[in-house]
């Protein structure tokens, strides 16, 4: 349970406005009871920040909490401040759902609630996955509803759009499936950097406007 107290999270920065968050990259703490972590979730976050330069934060040692049920949570603080720091527009938090689930990949968004108007947001996501062979897409199997979910927790509390990412572990696991893995990243890069031009273009609009005036 980090007897050091070192800062039990991995997180860097980038040059897209886009967060990912693997809060169960490594075994975590639920009801005392220590629960596994979502295999290879903080691995993905640390290829993503590689390859599309977005910004990235990952849970590496178990010290004794749950970043999606706790609060208050030392992880949503760091979270915060990082959002802060990056100027963040897009919050996409990635975890694993077990190989029987019925989905490939489902998009957890509060019934939208936590897209706060950007309605699109899921829509590109799941337009990037379809493209890259994903067939069992679903929405709000998990919806991230609950008030402590860091979806939830970025769209009510820091007024930033949010995605919760469950991932079957079908597709996770690279030795395993090194081609559904490939397909996977490949689907979620094109998406943090479609999603992520649109939000940059937006503010070259909004930045452009200004200097008019």
């Amino acid at each position: 349970m980090n007897p050091k107290q070192e800062e039990p999270f991995w997180h860097a920065a980038g040059d897209i406005p886009i967060l990912v968050s693997a809060p169960h990259a490594v075994r975590h703490f639920r009801q005392k009871k220590i629960k596994m972590s979502d295999e290879y979730t903080g691995s993905i976050v640390y290829l993503l920040n590689k390859l599309t330069g977005c910004h990235a934060i990952a849970v590496t040692k178990l010290y004794g909490g749950d970043p999606n049920v706790d609060s208050p949570c030392i992880y949503k603080e760091k979270l915060a401040q990082l959002c802060r720091q990056g100027k963040i527009k897009l919050l996409l938090d990635i975890h694993g759902a077990a190989r029987d689930r019925d989905f490939d990949v489902d998009f957890g968004t509060n019934n939208r609630r936590n897209l706060l108007e950007k309605m699109h947001t899921d829509e590109i996501l799941a337009q990037n996955f379809r493209n890259c062979g994903f067939s069992k897409i679903s929405s709000d199997y998990f919806a991230a509803s609950s008030p402590n979910t860091i979806a939830n927790f970025a769209a009510r509390e820091l007024g930033i759009p949010a995605v919760q990412i469950e991932i079957n572990k079908h597709y996770r696991v690279p030795a395993q499936n090194p081609q559904g893995f490939h397909r996977l990243m490949a689907a979620l890069v094109e998406s943090i950097n479609s999603v992520g031009r649109r939000y940059q273009e937006g503010w070259k609009d909004i930045n452009r406007e200004r200097k008019i005036r």
